[in-house]
């Protein structure tokens, strides 16, 4: 039929609604067809950003920063050896302690990183990334504080209990 057909006839064309938002309509109003769709396609929205947030903040760390996890595997070796330890010396760039067999261990910076030795032997890495390490005595313990190579400052107190002398 043309317009001048419809309007002679007193009939108004009726513009065709778009196909793909009204398929699953009809004059009955909002089906649960309906409500099911939509909370599937914002159930795939919401679940896809949570991952790409998550991916998102996942590279935003330095990469010369430490992992925090790092960080805390540090601080629970660290906290071991120092338990079963006795004669803790601390100066400004080393801790030193006997262990339970009797040897001396030194934690101290070399180059990039924090390592272990003992009797001034060996080299155990503790800690990589790092620019700089002070080791601090205080009444109830040892502070350590560590800047990595980002510029971000890590710090932690090793409460003691035992014998220490200060250098």
């Amino acid at each position: 039929m043309t317009i001048q057909k419809l309007a002679c006839n007193g009939l108004t064309c009726i513009k065709k609604k778009n196909q793909f938002a009204f398929f699953y309509q009809n004059e009955r109003g909002y089906t649960l067809l309906n409500l099911l769709l939509s909370f599937l396609i914002y159930s795939i929205i919401i679940s896809s950003l949570t991952m790409i947030l998550h991916f998102l903040l996942a590279n935003s760390q330095q990469p010369n920063d430490l992992k925090p996890y790092e960080w805390e595997l540090f601080v629970i070796q660290l906290h071991r050896e120092m338990k079963e330890s006795r004669n803790i010396t601390v100066t400004e760039s080393a801790l030193s302690f006997t262990n339970k067999q009797g040897q001396l261990v030194n934690i101290n910076r070399y180059q990039n990183l924090i390592r272990r030795q003992i009797g001034g032997q060996g080299h155990e890495i503790f800690l990589l990334k790092v620019q700089s390490v002070s080791f601090k005595q205080e009444s109830s313990g040892v502070r350590i504080h560590v800047v990595s190579e980002a510029g971000k400052d890590y710090s932690h107190m090793f409460r003691t209990f035992k014998d220490r002398t200060g250098v």
